[in-house]
């Protein structure tokens, strides 16, 4: 429970400095041309603090979801006094830029946290090179297809699959599709996964149930457990059960809950050079509800990968592209029903997520907060008219008209928008509240 609340915290601080970043561009922005900033908030609602310098005053909100900068002259509902400090009194281009720039900040700045994310390193484990399955779950997309323990992935899809994080950034694109090529002792075999992206919960299976080659090698052996009482010890790989060759943790798991009966195990057990028999009978744990055999698994070997600065800067571009892209391959998915809107999520849902990546270190926080950042920023150039697209739009139908819309016309669009986000707002909520029992079973271990 406090690694939930803690979980929050950490997720509302990560979407403020977010938000903070998208309105400083716009601020900055005005600031340079002259414009006359009356507020710089971050949230929406009544100020809970607020202090005025320079004629701007700067809030804190008490709805943590957004924020905004309040620029004289920018409501076309007010009348326009034609002071030199007015948004409206400015030209085009330059109120263009002010729209542009909060989103541009959210890209450079998603650029230099990805850069810094390459050069500090990224931890990886060993067996992520290996695009080997290690388990099938049960009741899954995978199971469904035939795939099994030990198949060496081909290809996913037609692209070629180098490394377990290739699989994983296929199963991010959420197809309804996944086509596989694979080897499974020395013949070449296909399969065909069907998925389930309708419901709008956390998926039980995101990779349709493969799982990966987390080798089982034995960390800690609970006293007095079967496992210590057969002779297993620490640093034990286990190689098989019952002549069934292992290829992971997850195998190892799947197998031992199953053993219901009274019938002992046979595991072999590669121990230094040796190979190590021993017999053992799992037992139910009340707690968990399942058969275990006391035995706690190793992490295992794992290297921290850097980049020299040039290097890491054109991975982190390299990223950047490849999230901006997975934004609008996503949109098109939305549009053509190969995804349920039902998966979409909002604040509710980012903020457990962001809290739980801000546990987990710095170069996993900084990429979340990349990725969520180029979402921030490609949503808000998109023509939606209160976005900061929507404000453009408006600003090149006056370039080309040489006259602004009519005042009435404004207010009716951006009326109909508001109530069109309004309703989008409630729909992402309800599906988050809807999700919040896995969000805390999943970032509030």
């Amino acid at each position: 429970m406090l690694v939930s609340a803690l979980s929050v915290v950490l997720g509302l601080l990560v979407l403020g400095v977010l938000v903070f970043v998208h309105e400083l561009g716009h601020f900055l922005a005005a600031k340079s041309f002259g414009v006359k900033v009356l507020a710089f908030s971050l949230g929406f609602g009544n100020p809970i603090l607020k202090k005025t310098w320079k004629g701007t005053e700067y809030r804190i909100s008490s709805i943590p979801f957004g924020g905004y900068v309040k620029m004289a002259g920018e409501n076309p509902e007010e009348p326009r006094s034609g002071e030199p400090g007015d948004f409206t009194s400015k030209p085009v281009w330059q109120r263009a830029i002010v729209a542009v720039a909060g989103p541009a900040a959210n890209f450079v700045t998603a650029i230099l946290m990805l850069w810094v994310v390459y050069m500090w390193g990224i931890d990886k484990p060993l067996y992520y090179d290996r695009p080997v399955i290690g388990a099938v779950s049960d009741s899954s997309a995978a199971r469904n297809a035939g795939l099994m323990a030990g198949d060496s992935v081909i290809s996913i899809n037609d692209k070629v699959v180098k490394s377990w994080e290739d699989i994983e950034t296929a199963f991010a694109q959420q197809e309804q599709e996944y086509s596989f090529k694979y080897f499974r002792g020395g013949d070449q075999g296909t399969a065909v996964l069907q998925m389930d992206n309708s419901s709008g919960a956390l998926p039980k299976n995101p990779t349709g149930g493969v799982l990966p080659p987390l080798p089982a090698i034995v960390a800690d052996v609970n006293k007095g457990s079967p496992a210590a009482e057969a002779g297993m010890k620490s640093g034990d790989t286990v190689v098989s059960i019952d002549g069934q060759k292992i290829h992971s943790w997850f195998q190892l798991m799947e197998i031992v809950s199953k053993n219901n009966a009274e019938t002992p195990l046979l595991f072999q057990v590669k121990r230094g050079g040796d190979f190590v028999s021993m017999e053992m009978t799992p037992e139910f744990d009340k707690e968990t509800k399942r058969y275990l055999i006391g035995i706690r698994v190793s992490e295992g070997e794992a290297r921290k990968v850097r980049y020299m600065p040039a290097v890491a800067m054109q991975k982190g571009l390299d990223k950047s592209w490849e999230y901006t892209t997975m934004i609008f391959d996503v949109i098109g998915k939305l549009v053509s029903q190969k995804v349920s809107a039902n998966n979409l999520s909002g604040p509710l849902g980012i903020i457990p997520a962001s809290g739980f990546m801000a546990l987990q270190g710095l170069s996993p926080i900084l990429n979340f907060m990349a990725l969520i950042g180029i979402n921030l920023a490609v949503l808000n150039l998109l023509p939606l008219v209160i976005t900061d697209g929507g404000l453009l739009l408006f600003l090149i139908l006056e370039a080309i008209r040489r006259k602004p819309l009519q005042v009435k016309t404004q207010m009716v669009i951006n009326k109909i928008a508001i109530l069109f986000f309004l309703m989008l707002f409630l729909f992402v909520t309800f599906n988050d509240v809807k999700r919040l029992p896995d969000y805390f079973r999943l970032f509030g271990k």
